[in-house]
């Protein structure tokens, strides 16, 4: 069996690329990590690293081995975090991840209404990030469940099983990609709109994967569109549209009702997927089943005809 203390240094310095630089974030000597990273290979039978002058890289073996030890780290930190409840014997404590949008239409209302009608308290946490950090927070056992969004295809993205080794993913519900444009603009009152409509005008772009997914959008269509902004605010990106500063492409669950900007949908259009992951047993325990029945319920609710 390969030592599970081995196993975290190992996994530390996968993630940092340096002997020398995990040594200093786990206060050892760069010899000392070396000489239980060669101990490491051994008890393994399998080279793990490539060195070089600039640092390490993960081998086919490395990058397998790396999975699994970020897979045990989390659950040595959830087994935990569970056996501090038991010996304080404090309330249940579920923590998730989530990004803005879905922290606001889908899991505020959830935690509100599982506080309703719960007779037990439930510690609850929230980290705001976008996916792939969602994803690391649930991957080291700093997140029970990460809500999620991917743009158009129903599975979510492979690269979710690496960042989240054996994940289970639950999908909610999607939304479409709705054009916003001024109230006085000359489409404000169409009821649908075209991109090629909006192509010659200035566009406020997101970031990450909605500014990827728009960016995909308008090159496969042969558009090159002008982008006078990137923003990661939905809510900025709006107040920019009312400015008259450009026209938008925002998903509709996080389009405010505002008197001056007019939201339309648009062909073509590119589809967010959103849903919750979870670690392998978290549905099982009841804060997280909880969570997952009321997110259910509110996406149910949500979810466009």
């Amino acid at each position: 069996m390969i030592d599970v203390r081995w196993l975290a240094l190992f996994r530390e310095v996968a993630h940092r690329g340096s002997f020398a630089r995990a040594a200093r974030a786990l206060h050892m000597t760069p010899s000392a990590v070396s000489q239980q990273m060669a101990a490491l290979e051994r008890a393994a039978g399998s080279t793990l690293f490539e060195r070089s002058t600039r640092g390490v890289t993960l081998t086919p073996a490395g990058r397998a081995l790396a999975r699994t030890a970020d897979t045990v780290h989390g659950e040595l930190h959830r087994a935990q975090r569970t056996l501090d409840q038991l010996r304080d014997q404090g309330p249940p404590s579920v923590t998730v991840a989530t990004f803005p949008s879905a922290g606001a239409f889908l899991l505020a209302p959830a935690l509100a209404a599982l506080e309703a009608r719960r007779e037990a308290h439930v510690d609850t946490t929230v980290i705001e990030s976008e996916p792939a950090e969602a994803l690391a927070a649930l991957g080291d056992g700093r997140a029970d469940a990460a809500l999620v969004y991917h743009f158009n295809t129903r599975q979510p993205p492979s690269s979710w099983k690496d960042a989240a080794a054996r994940c289970t993913y639950h999908p909610l519900l999607h939304d479409d990609l709705h054009l916003v444009v001024p109230a006085g603009h000359r489409l404000a009152s169409c009821r649908t709109a075209r991109l090629e409509d909006v192509a010659d005008e200035p566009w406020i772009h997101g970031w990450d994967l909605p500014g990827k997914a728009v960016d995909a959008l308008t090159s496969a269509h042969g558009l090159t569109p002008e982008v006078v902004c990137r923003s990661s605010d939905y809510r900025f990106m709006q107040a920019l549209v009312a400015a008259g500063v450009g026209i938008a492409l925002i998903p509709l669950l996080a389009v405010e009702d505002r008197d001056d900007t007019r939201t339309l949908p648009v062909t073509p259009t590119a589809r967010r997927r959103i849903g919750l992951c979870t670690a392998p047993d978290a549905p099982s325990t009841p804060p997280v089943h909880a969570l997952l029945e009321a997110l259910q319920a509110r996406a149910e609710a949500l979810r466009p005809d």
